[in-house]
């Protein structure tokens, strides 16, 4: 297994997000890849399948300031704001908080599914330590 710290492994991994959607690799099948590579490029002694997830968690928050970015496609006429009335505005900001947890949810699953699949199939086993069995059987003291 490569030896990078956690950081510089969700780096390469989020790197890899980027373009897999570019080469034709997109979705779940991404987000799992992702969380593999994270857990599997970190050291030995800081690995575990929190680090896909994390990797994959930093990505959705990118995706989704990178929304705000982006613009939407609009209708040619728009209603006129004073007949929706403020309620919309603030159903809308309810929407947008509720649509974060729910993606850092989904997104942090599959990186998270990711990182195990990396954890179980090429973390090297750890031994068990040998027990210390004596020979001779324990004395006890017979108190009168």
């Amino acid at each position: 297994m490569p030896n990078f710290n956690i950081e510089t492994a969700i780096i390469i991994s989020f790197i890899l997000g980027i373009i897999l959607p570019l080469v034709g690799i997109g979705g779940v099948i991404s987000l799992i890849i992702m969380g593999f590579i994270a857990t599997y490029l970190t050291r030995p002694e800081d690995t575990s399948y929190k680090v896909g997830g994390i990797a994959t968690g930093i990505f959705c928050i990118f995706f989704f300031f990178f929304g705000f970015i982006t613009p939407p496609t609009l209708p040619y006429v728009l209603p006129n704001p004073l007949s929706l009335g403020v309620l919309v505005a603030f159903s809308g900001i309810l929407n947008l908080i509720f649509s974060l947890i729910v993606s850092l949810i989904i997104y942090g699953g599959f990186g998270l599914l990711g990182g195990f699949l990396a954890v179980r199939f090429f973390m090297e086993k750890k031994e068990k330590k040998q027990e210390f069995k004596p020979s001779q059987p324990r004395r006890t003291l017979k108190r009168a």
